[in-house]
């Protein structure tokens, strides 16, 4: 059976392989020249082989409309994948652009609820802090105000109890009172202006105005007094006025100063240039000869000693502002009774006039010596702590204000 049989009983066979159809051919040729008798005896059949290949004819067509609807609808089915992938992948896009945009919109809302959260926090700790500024100023006038009110009823008090001192007072414990007033000058007078003759001229009108009462239960009071006044005798008498005057006298006559001038020291004894009659000595006369020639042209005088040179003038002037400034510091220093200030100033004083200026001048030793006696002196005086006097006169007068109080307080029981 030839491969052309072969093909035309097997439909399922491949249509589309032209090589193998025609080397079928050609061995069929080859066959039948071969054996011509086979040909002849076969006639009859490959008639009914070429009947049958014209029926399969058709059937081929319709395999290869069959293979073309399969590639087709396997074309179209591609397609509508990839149509269905690329409609997936816009509305995946769209999704995510949304999605983003979603995002981008939640991200802005809540970054503007976030700020708008920050600035109402901030205006809260404003208004907070605002709120304690002002609770705090309110705790300030409060207390003010308690203060103001504890003092009103203060002065009430006092008043009302002046106006009862007066209902019951003595004409005399007015003079206790004035009494009272004087002695308080005196102690002022005393400690803030050191004023010791003042201080004692105002106990002495105190001890005058107790002893125009004639009580002779205030002896001890007057006791009292007296012996503040001997105490404040026995200080020192400081006169600050004459010495204060003294030291302007003094600054006056620093421009009368002359600066030192230079001063040299001793010239070295001259050699002798008398010549020896001795011949063995013709060598120094020969020195000596030469030395009186060269005195004659050039003198050379020898000195040993330290040179100090002259001040020049602005800085005179700076010497003597010097000096005047610390006799104005010692001035200061009596009223304000600075015993080291004092002292030290006039000192240096003394010391600049000494060193920089003429010894041979009256008017410089005039100022060393001044000076230096008056650094001597002293400026400052111990004054009392206290006078023993003031504490007794307050007990007299409370002691005399209650029991005016008491005797009136009984006087009005008793009425009632």
């Amino acid at each position: 059976m030839t491969a052309k049989d072969s093909n035309s009983t097997n439909p399922k066979s491949t249509p589309s392989a032209p090589e193998n159809k025609d080397k079928a051919k050609t061995e069929a040729q080859v066959d039948n020249k071969k054996a011509p008798s086979k040909a002849a005896a076969a006639t009859p059949q490959s008639a009914s082989d070429k009947t049958s290949q014209d029926r399969s004819k058709p059937s081929k067509g319709g395999l290869y409309l069959g293979i073309a609807a399969i590639i087709l609808s396997a074309g179209l089915s591609s397609w509508l994948y990839w149509h269905h992938q690329q409609s997936l992948a816009n509305q995946q896009g769209q999704l995510d652009q949304l999605e983003n945009q979603i995002l981008d919109r939640l991200q802005l809302q809540i970054t503007s609820a976030l700020d708008q959260q920050q600035r109402d926090i901030g205006a809260l700790k404003a208004l907070n802090q605002a709120t304690a500024e002002r609770n705090k100023a309110l705790e300030q006038s409060l207390q003010a105000q308690a203060k103001q009110a504890t003092l009103i009823e203060q002065d009430i008090g006092n008043l009302q109890r002046n106006i009862a001192e007066m209902d019951v007072r003595r004409p005399s414990d007015w003079m206790l009172a004035e009494a009272e007033y004087l002695m308080r000058m005196a102690g002022r007078k005393l400690w803030l202006e050191h004023d010791v003759k003042s201080s004692i001229a105002l106990l002495l009108a105190t001890d005058q105005r107790i002893t125009e009462l004639s009580d002779p239960s205030l002896n001890p009071l007057r006791q009292a007094i007296i012996n503040d006044i001997s105490q404040l005798e026995a200080l020192p008498d400081l006169d600050k006025d004459g010495l204060v005057l003294k030291l302007t006298s003094l600054e006056q006559q620093i421009d009368e100063l002359n600066i030192a001038g230079i001063k040299l020291p001793d010239v070295l004894t001259e050699t002798d240039n008398t010549l020896s009659s001795d011949i063995n000595d013709w060598q120094e006369n020969l020195k000596k000869s030469w030395r009186s020639f060269a005195d004659s042209f050039i003198t050379i005088e020898r000195r040993d000693g330290k040179v100090e040179a002259l001040l020049a003038p602005d800085q005179a002037w700076y010497l003597k502002e010097n000096i005047k400034n610390q006799l104005v510091k010692a001035q200061l220093a009596v009223y304000r009774e600075h015993q080291a200030i004092y002292s030290e100033s006039l000192e240096k004083a003394a010391s600049w006039i000494n060193q920089y200026y003429d010894q041979n001048n009256p008017t410089t030793q005039y100022l060393v010596e001044n000076l230096t006696e008056l650094s001597k002196k002293a400026v400052t005086v111990q004054y009392p702590d206290q006078l023993k006097s003031k504490p007794i006169l307050e007990d007299v007068i409370d002691h005399r204000v209650k029991k005016s109080l008491s005797n009136s307080m009984k006087q009005e029981l008793s009425h009632d």
